[in-house]
């Protein structure tokens, strides 16, 4: 049950990058966005692991997995960011709850991962809760899915989710025969370089570089929490409940908004948080 404690960990910081960086990439170039987190994440995972040395030797399974994840996630992160600096929260974030749907069917193809049923329901649960807690009311719970249609930053999210989805696998490869730390080292360095064509093809000058890179530092480490954490729990248990798990941290965005911001609270939202922890419950006891 080690992983579910990684897995909520993962989630309050995801929802703390979610924040910043919103709030200090408004005005930053999506690929220069994209890549200065990544780069920045690079680094302090190599710092990292430098400090404790002992790495561990790769295989070609390893550089296969690499490879794919890699040009997937770059694919991702750059629609991902796309999509929360162009659009609304409440209509593109609801897409990132299908992650565990597009996992269900994935992993056990490519991990040979075995679920349990009430697993399975308790994956369903979290996800049908991560929806309602981003509907605007119980009468209008199709508005998401009207938003696919009319709204790019929908449609950009849940391509978002269909990649991540089948990402995930090749992470729990890798992090399996390697550890998470080396994992997210090498992974976070090839994407970086995927992506540094984009950012020098924008010709930004070197003093708004300079400041670009201090602005993303932050949402950086704590994305960078967020994706260690991650790998470490996706390495203990099966990445359908992590995701799920993970989830929760679109309720702790809503728990926060009601105790700091004086938010309303909400029946679609409230019902949604309620099946969201029953879920999670299920998840973490008969999974």
């Amino acid at each position: 049950m080690t992983w579910l404690y990684f897995a909520l960990i993962s989630s309050v910081f995801i929802t703390l990058r979610e924040f910043t960086v919103k709030k200090t990439g408004k005005e930053m170039p999506v690929a220069f966005l994209s890549w200065g987190m990544n780069l920045v994440m690079f680094i302090i995972f190599l710092g990292v692991s430098l400090a404790l040395g002992n790495w561990p030797e790769p295989d070609v399974v390893f550089f296969k997995s690499l490879a794919l994840a890699s040009v997937l996630d770059a694919l991702a992160m750059i629609l991902y960011l796309s999509a929360i600096k162009s659009g609304d929260l409440s209509t593109s974030i609801p897409m990132l709850c299908f992650i565990p749907v597009v996992q269900l069917f994935v992993t056990p193809i490519l991990v040979h991962e075995q679920l349990t049923w009430t697993g399975v329901f308790g994956v369903c649960m979290v996800v049908s809760g991560s929806y309602l807690l981003n509907a605007k009311g119980l009468e209008d719970l199709l508005a998401p899915f009207r938003q696919i249609v009319h709204t790019p930053s929908s449609r950009m999210m849940l391509g978002v989710a269909l990649l991540w989805g089948v990402s995930s696998s090749f992470h729990k490869i890798g992090v399996t025969r390697t550890s998470s730390l080396y994992w997210g080292m090498w992974e976070l360095g090839c994407i970086s370089l995927l992506l540094l064509p984009a950012v020098l093809g924008s010709r930004m000058s070197v003093s708004s570089f300079q400041e670009g890179i201090q602005r993303v530092a932050l949402p950086s480490l704590f994305s960078a929490v967020a994706v260690l954490s991650y790998y470490m729990a996706i390495a203990l248990g099966p990445v359908a409940y992590v995701s799920s798990v993970r989830r929760l941290g679109v309720l702790f965005s809503m728990m926060a908004g009601i105790v700091f911001l004086k938010e309303r609270v909400r029946m679609a939202g409230l019902f949604g948080g309620i099946t969201m922890i029953a879920g999670a419950v299920v998840i973490s006891l008969f999974g």
